[in-house]
C-alpha cells in the first residue's frame, strides 16, 4: 500500500503535467485542450491542501509561460507587472479547494456544494484575474475600468467552460464512485 507521501507526490505530478501539457492555450483549440489551470489548482487545495503543493505548481505553472513566450511580443503580452496577480488567482482556486477537501474529510460535502463553489471560485478568479491585468500590465492604458470590464466579461464563458471541461468529470465520478460505494456497503 502506498504512503500517503507518495500518493500526493503522485498527485501532484498529475495535476503538474496536466498544467504543463494545456497551458499554450487559454481557450483550446480543435488540435489543443484548453488551459487546465484553473481545475489544477482547485484539484490541488482539494486534494493536496499544503501550501508547498501550491507552490510547485505555481513555479510550474511559471516555467510554462516563460517557455511559452518565445517571443518578445508573446513575453510582453504575458509576463507584465499584471503577471504577479496570478499568485490571488490561483490562490483563490486552492483555498476554494482546500475548504471543500475539509467539508469532504469530514463527510459534509455533496455534489451540489462541489460545484458550487467550483464555480463561484472560478468566478472570483476571472474577477481577480482581469482586474489585476487592467491595473497592472500597462496593456489596456487607454481604457476606463467599465470599458475593460464589457470587453472581458464575453470570455467568461469560455474560462467557466475550460475549468469545468476538467471539472465536471471528477464531481461525476466522485458521485458515482459515492453511489457505487453505498450500494456495495
Amino acid at each position: 500500500m502506498p504512503s500517503k507521501l507518495s500518493h500526493r507526490l503522485l498527485i501532484l505530478l498529475g495535476l503538474g503535467i496536466a498544467l504543463a501539457a494545456t497551458r499554450t492555450t487559454h481557450f483550446g483549440t480543435s488540435e489543443i485542450l484548453p488551459d487546465a489551470s484553473l481545475a489544477v489548482f482547485l484539484l490541488g487545495g482539494l486534494l493536496l491542501g499544503r501550501v508547498c503543493g501550491f507552490a510547485v505548481l505555481m513555479a510550474a505553472a511559471f516555467g510554462a509561460d516563460v517557455l511559452s513566450a518565445q517571443t518578445a511580443e508573446q513575453a510582453g503580452w504575458c509576463l507584465t507587472p499584471a503577471y504577479w496577480g496570478l499568485v490571488p488567482t490561483y490562490a483563490t482556486l486552492w483555498l476554494a479547494g482546500r475548504w471543500l477537501g475539509k467539508r469532504h474529510q469530514a463527510g459534509r460535502l455533496d455534489f451540489v456544494l462541489a460545484a458550487g463553489v467550483s464555480v463561484a471560485a472560478i468566478a472570483a478568479a476571472f474577477v481577480i484575474s482581469n482586474v489585476t491585468w487592467f491595473a497592472f500590465s500597462n496593456i489596456v492604458q487607454a481604457m476606463t475600468l467599465t470599458d475593460y470590464g464589457l470587453a472581458v466579461a464575453k470570455y467568461f464563458p469560455s474560462y467557466l467552460g475550460s475549468a469545468m471541461l476538467y471539472l465536471a468529470p471528477v464531481w461525476l465520478g466522485w458521485k458515482l464512485t459515492q453511489a457505487w460505494r453505498s450500494q456495495h456497503a
